[in-house]
């Protein structure tokens, strides 16, 4: 076992920001700004050197993982929080394509930001976000967790909106932040639920899991189990925010106004896939909560299947790749649903690489394009950029799960899981009594279905962008361009990824070292989990023909429908129409439900209680002074002042006496007045 200590890992990434932000700030008052190639090789060096770290220590990891507390950070009565860290089997993968892919797109955008006046700023970001995640991934305990957490969200804020000048990136880094925020609260009030039930002790990790099987063993689930079915719905509402599940999904197609590379390493490969992280991570509190896992289950299968449909109205092929994540998010939901934790994390890993390289080609399409990214602009681009169409060609197979490539090994091992270990859900009927439904057939059914789909509309990205005539002006035509070297070499590599990273678990060929890797983190909770949902065994060579066939004919689809067709030149944004709208954006519009009545109970505490609140206010304010200055409020130090109110004063005790010795009588349109007020308040009456 090595002694090198699990803090470099996060320390790495953190000197890069500090440096990268420095030589940003240093570098601010010049026109040409700092010299890229510096800046380059440092911003891929620090991550490279969290991934050597990593490499080490899975090198010599022990089965039970390595646990370190580097201090206290809170030490308050009721709460004690460490900065520890754990380094098991599920941290660890996790942290090998966190620091490997993150150092390649690293690499990558060397080249794609190459000019830009933001260069050092840009990746000053990048390093702040790859230290905020290993933070997230590393730490032992909730509340570094949600540091991480936070640090991520502000990250992508900061790189969703680094074109600014654009107020349209600034609004949707906006949407993002505060949509996140929402998920956020119910991660709070979730961790609070926990503190109530066990004290603050059990937001470590091992303590949670002790305080779970303390429970089990003393059959004393029944007393708490309403307070840990709310905390983890609470906490499942987080990660609805953070990876992008119904009802908090808005946020991730807006989030594509950030650069490419942002989209790649943030939104597709790493931060996006946080909840479903930290719903394995606490997989042995979800597994005894049975309903939890059926919300869970259905939520990841309707964004699964929403989101695959959602894709085939985009244009944008930056939007099309983002509802792509949304969907297979989805998959990563519904296998974590099922407590096919390991499945779930297995797809999370094989997702890194193949949509990672996904959005990378997507960017060396606009960048040989000159940044133009609607797909009905492109066509015939096979010829001209042949090494990012193969890039894209292969990572489309992945997605798609055709055999061989990685994602078939995933997907379908997650269709398997969803069939074995769906429970058996007892429904009540019209008629009277209750039914069996089985919710496994059901998660699988639109589960396969949702693969078809997602094959059609992938189909459809690669037919509409590499095949065909090109659709472009002839002036752009001219200028396409295959990616610099820079650019193409973290491309091919993930595009190996997108191959081979498969068959680390292939159970048909008998291997299983990515499962057996993180046996000693997921599998008790894994085992509980199946006991109580009564998994059945089923054949995987017959879910991996079904897949295959559900492959095939989405791709068959895709080429029938698309192939041939007539695209027009179009002369609209881009964006969909009529129901096609209706379709994509009817969570903003149930957003703008929820919000509307806020916007105006804030109109009225803004424009009608502050002001009536400030009028009361100066009234008891000016009554007090009176009180307790007396005449003196009335003694203002003006001359004119006092003299016209000395007058004033004069007038009205003459005007008094007169009217006390008859002098002076009242009117009689006075009385008048009076008495016709008198008779039209009668009739009034």
């Amino acid at each position: 076992m090595t002694n090198l200590p699990l803090w470099l890992i996060p320390l790495f990434p953190l000197l890069g920001t500090i440096l990268l932000g420095a030589i940003a700030v240093i570098s601010s008052g010049s026109k040409k700004g700092a010299a890229e190639n510096i800046v380059g090789g440092l911003a891929v060096l620090f991550p490279a050197m969290s991934f050597v770290c990593v490499m080490v220590l899975s090198c010599s990891m022990p089965d039970a993982g390595i646990r370190e507390t580097l201090c206290n950070w809170i030490d308050f009565p009721l709460l004690r929080v460490d900065i520890g860290f754990l380094f098991d089997g599920l941290s660890r993968i996790m942290l090998l394509f966190v620091t490997g892919i993150g150092s390649l797109i690293t690499l990558y955008s060397i080249g794609y930001m190459h000019g830009d006046r933001g260069f050092a700023r840009f990746f000053a970001y990048i390093n702040l976000f790859l230290f905020s995640m290993i933070v997230l991934v590393l730490s032992d305990n909730l509340v570094m967790t949600f540091f991480g957490w936070e640090g991520v969200g502000l990250c992508s804020y900061l790189l969703i909106g680094f074109w600014n000048k654009d107020l349209k990136n600034c609004k949707a880094a906006n949407k993002a932040f505060i949509v996140n925020r929402v998920g956020d609260v119910g991660f709070l009030l979730g961790m609070l639920c926990l503190v109530s039930i066990g004290g603050a002790a059990i937001l470590n990790y091992d303590m949670l899991n002790q305080f779970i099987q303390m429970l089990l063993d003393g059959g004393h689930l029944e007393l708490v189990f309403t307070y840990l079915t709310m905390a983890g719905v609470l906490i499942f509402v987080g990660c609805t925010g953070k990876s992008a599940q119904i009802p908090l999904l808005t946020w991730l197609p807006d989030a594509m106004a950030g650069p490419t590379p942002v989209s790649a390493l943030i939104h597709a490969a790493t931060m996006v896939t946080s909840g479903v992280y930290l719903v394995a991570r606490m997989g042995k509190m979800f597994c005894i909560l049975p309903d939890v896992l059926l919300l869970i289950a259905f939520i990841g299968m309707f964004t699964a299947l929403w989101a695959a449909i959602t894709g085939l109205f985009q244009n944008d092929i930056k939007k099309v790749l983002a509802y792509s994540t949304i969907s297979q998010l989805g998959y990563m939901f519904m296998a974590a649903g099922v407590c096919a934790y390991d499945a779930s994390i297995f797809h999370v890993f094989t997702h890194a690489f193949f949509k990672a390289a996904l959005f990378l080609g997507a960017g060396a399409v606009i960048h040989s394009l000159a940044g133009e990214q609607d797909m009905r602009k492109m066509g015939g681009l096979l010829k001209k950029t042949p090494v990012t169409a193969c890039v894209m060609i292969f990572s489309f197979f992945a997605i798609i799960g055709f055999p061989g490539f990685a994602g078939f090994w995933s997907k379908d091992l997650i269709l398997e899981k969803l069939f074995s270990n769906g429970p058996v859900l007892e429904m009540s009927v019209v008629t009277g009594g209750t039914v069996n439904v089985p919710s496994g057939t059901i998660l699988y059914v639109v589960g396969l279905a949702t693969a078809i789909i997602t094959a059609v509309y992938m189909g459809r990205l690669i037919i509409m962008t590499f095949f065909g005539e090109y659709r472009g002006s002839k002036e752009s035509e001219a200028h396409i361009h295959e990616a610099p070297a820079v650019m193409l070499i973290p491309m091919v590599v993930l595009t190996f990824g997108s191959i081979f990273a498969g068959y680390l678990w292939a159970d048909m060929l008998g291997i299983t070292f990515f499962k057996d890797s993180l046996a000693s983190a997921l599998g008790n909770a894994e085992a509980i989990g199946e006991s109580i949902l009564e998994a059945t065994h089923v054949n995987p060579v017959l879910f991996a023909v079904l897949g295959t066939l559900a492959a095939l004919l989405g791709m068959f689809i895709a080429w029938r429908v698309y192939a041939n067709k007539r695209i027009p030149t179009p002369k609209d944004s881009g964006a969909p129409e009529g129901s096609a709208a209706a379709w994509t954006f009817i969570w903003d519009y149930i957003h703008v439900g929820f919000i509307f009545p806020v916007r105006v109970l804030s109109w009225i505490c803004d424009v009608v209680v502050d002001k009536l609140l400030q009028v009361f206010q100066w009234m008891i304010g000016a009554i007090g002074i009176i009180l307790g200055d007396g005449a003196s409020t009335f003694q203002v130090r003006k001359v004119r002042l006092q003299l016209a109110l000395s007058i004033a004063g004069v007038a009205l005790l003459v005007l008094v006496a007169l009217f006390a010795e008859g002098v002076v009588g009242i009117p009689d349109c006075v009385f008048k007045l009076i008495d016709s007020v008198k008779s039209l308040s009668g009739r009034v009456i």
